[in-house]
């Protein structure tokens, strides 16, 4: 039940497991659940699950902690492009508060100085008149980078558009390879290097030999439940968000962009 002590020794099994306490009529009991098949996304400490013993008794689980480590190839394939999406994601919501922060603070130093003046009847300082050129260079920034994305884009589209029909699904794929590849090939490694004895030799066994765990039988280890035979799954939500609109219109102005891009280029040139 010691679960810093297990997990000293399992984490040499390179098995993603997941520390969970169990609880069922009063009683408890601690388990390490492998996960060898799927992804991880949604696994993390504090999670709630359903643990259905040998007997099949089920217990209500909690994730008290995890040992990541990579579970397929498909999960090391796209794991790139969600990290990049996170980083995206924590940088805005890290500038989206700072801003809010700053007007917060703006407002009340305004709201302190306005009481001050009011107190001591101080003329209030006029405001500075509505300055263009700041707001001219702001606009021409914004344009400056727009174009430079769009030049990106002329670039990438050009190149596709210079090669052969046939070749361009192997340029994606290429393109595809070359960010995921990398990902994947050191997740092969570790996936055909995992190892069932620590496992069993942390929970007090006395195991010498290598039990390994391949590719293939570790997705037999682990499934996802299916529904009963003779029900289905309705997809239809009725209180869906309605589809926004503006990732079109910001889907036209790139291409748009784009196009002007490659104008400029010279690429409609003669």
């Amino acid at each position: 039940d010691d679960v810093v002590k297990h997990a000293a020794y399992a984490n040499m099994s390179g098995v993603c497991l997941a520390y969970c306490d169990c609880v069922r009529n009063g009683g408890t009991m601690s388990i390490a659940a492998a996960f060898t098949a799927g992804d991880s996304d949604y696994l993390m400490p504090g999670r709630n699950g359903v643990f259905y013993d040998r007997k099949g008794q089920d217990w209500d689980a909690t994730i008290v902690r995890i040992i990541d480590q990579p579970i397929s190839i498909r999960q090391a394939f796209w794991s790139p492009y969600k990290k990049l999406s996170r980083a995206i994601g924590e940088q805005l919501q890290k500038l989206a508060a700072s801003k809010a922060s700053a007007a917060e603070g703006n407002l009340t130093a305004a709201a302190i100085e306005h009481g001050k003046s009011v107190a001591n009847a101080v003329p209030a300082t006029p405001k500075p008149a509505f300055d263009v050129g700041k707001f001219a260079g702001i606009f021409a920034a914004i344009g400056l980078a727009i174009g430079a994305i769009g030049g990106i884009l002329a670039s990438i589209v050009a190149g596709l558009l210079g090669l052969k029909l046939w070749q361009m699904p192997l340029a994606i794929i290429g393109l595809l390879l070359l960010i995921s590849g990398p990902a994947m090939v050191l997740a092969g490694f570790k996936l055909k290097r995992r190892n069932l004895a620590p496992i069993l030799d942390a929970n007090g066994w006395a195991v010498n030999a290598r039990a390994r765990i391949n590719i293939p039988f570790g997705t037999s280890l682990t499934g996802l439940a299916g529904l009963p035979d003779g029900a289905h799954r309705s997809l239809v939500d009725p209180f869906a968000d309605k589809k926004p609109v503006w990732p079109y219109y910001l889907l036209l102005l790139v291409i748009v962009g784009a196009l002007l891009g490659m104008y400029f280029m010279g690429y409609f040139g003669a």
